[in-house]
């Protein structure tokens, strides 16, 4: 039987000499936030995924902060904050272009992460650049507040529940978490048959994280996902998406994919996708290889590549007799393809709008551009970036012949640069649309 990791007799502290975090690798904002925390009497630490990256040595995707200051005490410290969340009440802290998150420490279990109705409602306003007006605010529910230890053990993984504290630079360990984090293990915080039905993402969580820090599962956490694989089932659509995009974003997408699927997790959450196959993989490495030359991948193409395959080969099928592409019929039949899937993960109008089209206009790409003008035509339209990004993916897969994409890329560059620069379009990378041309004005003299 194994020894579950948070039966302590106390928490494990490393000195700032024991451990390699410094506070050159935590953003200026989130110190700010944790030092005026600290100087006005509360605990303040950093917490989560944050910690575990720093102790890596990786860089952190971003810094969320625990406190023991109630959420209306963080908002009288930050006047750039607002209070989400309708269960649980969280700060956002807003900078320029950063958003510290403060949560209070909880003693009650962690709740399902992702968006609430509020929550979905302000990201929207926020990326519109609208303003958001706040209801009024709900009762802060003072016997789900407790300490720093409550707060770790109802967290998900061990290694995900390490504390720094700014007051002494310090790492705090409560469950175990150090001892994991230096055998590259992956363990629950608890029971994990519990908390597997608590939150049933946790199980594609805890695969991501051994796929991305190259770790193992632990024994009763690999089994527990084996007998809990059909609560994935109950998860909503718009966690699913969520959890989706992250993966695919992450620069590990072939091999997180590869895990969801070998533990029969992905074909339950994602019924009208495929990851099987070894087109799916090739173009998820392909994806990868975006991600890790920073190239910006919009949803539709990272999504796109779970139909590059299927599509071509409806477009060879269709064309097979040599005949002329039946755009009705083929347009009907990329809607089939798509429509369960955009249903089911909740694929906003836009995205569903340049998959689509993005993945027709690979019709009009199966051979090199004969006449600038059909480039010109076809680089203007908005998806247009899209159907470029599914082109550069499905020609590092061999589904598109390479010399057909550099055919692709030499016209568009010379659109694009006007004759008047040498820069090659990177395989996969999206141009920006080319300048248009001016044209002079019926009796202007020209220079």
């Amino acid at each position: 039987m194994t020894t579950v990791a948070t039966e302590r007799p106390g928490p494990r502290i490393l000195a700032r000499a024991e451990h390699p975090i410094s506070r050159r690798d935590i953003s200026r904002e989130a110190l700010k936030v944790l030092y005026r925390l600290e100087r006005s009497g509360y605990i303040a630490y950093l917490v989560g995924g944050s910690v575990r990256d720093l102790m890596l040595g990786r860089t952190p995707k971003d810094f969320d902060l625990a406190t023991n200051a109630r959420p209306r005490e963080i908002r009288n410290l930050f006047r750039n904050s607002r209070t989400i969340g309708r269960r649980f009440r969280l700060v956002h802290i807003f900078f320029h272009e950063t958003i510290v998150e403060v949560a209070t420490f909880r003693a009650s279990p962690e709740p399902p992460e992702g968006p609430d109705d509020w929550e979905e409602a302000e990201q929207e306003a926020i990326e519109a650049d609208t303003e958001v007006t706040e209801t009024a605010p709900l009762p802060e529910e003072p016997e789900s507040w407790g300490t720093p230890e409550e707060d770790a053990r109802r967290r998900d993984f061990t290694i995900n529940a390490l504390f720094y504290d700014i007051a002494d630079y310090s790492v705090i360990d409560h469950v175990g978490g150090l001892d994991d984090l230096n055998a590259g293990v992956i363990r629950t915080i608890g029971n994990p048959d519990l908390r597997f039905q608590e939150d049933p993402v946790r199980m594609m969580r805890a695969l991501e994280y051994a796929v991305r820090l190259g770790f193992s599962l632990e024994a009763d956490t690999a089994a527990a996902i084996e007998r809990n694989r059909d609560a994935i089932r109950t998860v909503s659509g718009a966690r699913l998406n969520y959890e989706l995009f992250e993966g695919l974003r992450s620069g590990a997408a072939a091999g997180i994919v590869a895990a969801w699927c070998r533990a029969g997790l992905f074909d339950l959450a994602y019924p009208n996708l495929r990851c099987d196959g070894p087109n799916t993989a090739r173009l998820l490495e392909a994806v990868d290889q975006g991600i890790a030359s920073r190239v910006p991948h919009a949803d539709a193409s990272l999504v796109g590549a779970f139909f590059l395959a299927r599509f071509l080969q409806v477009v060879r099928e269709m064309s097979s007799d040599g005949q002329r592409l039946d755009n009705v019929e083929l347009l009907q039949r990329l809607r089939d393809l798509l429509e369960p899937t955009a249903a089911g993960l909740r694929l906003s109008n836009h995205t569903v709008h340049l998959l689509h089209h993005g993945l027709f206009t690979l019709t009009k790409m199966a051979r090199a551009p004969e006449r600038g003008r059909q480039v010109v035509k076809l680089s203007h339209q908005d998806y247009f970036p899209v159907a470029w990004q599914l082109h550069g993916l499905a020609a590092s897969a061999g589904l598109v012949q390479p010399e057909v994409h550099d055919a692709w890329a030499r016209a568009l560059n010379r659109v694009r640069q006007d004759g008047s620069d040498d820069e090659i379009v990177a395989v996969g990378e999206a141009p920006p649309s080319p300048r248009r041309r001016r044209r002079s004005r019926r009796g202007r003299r020209r220079r």
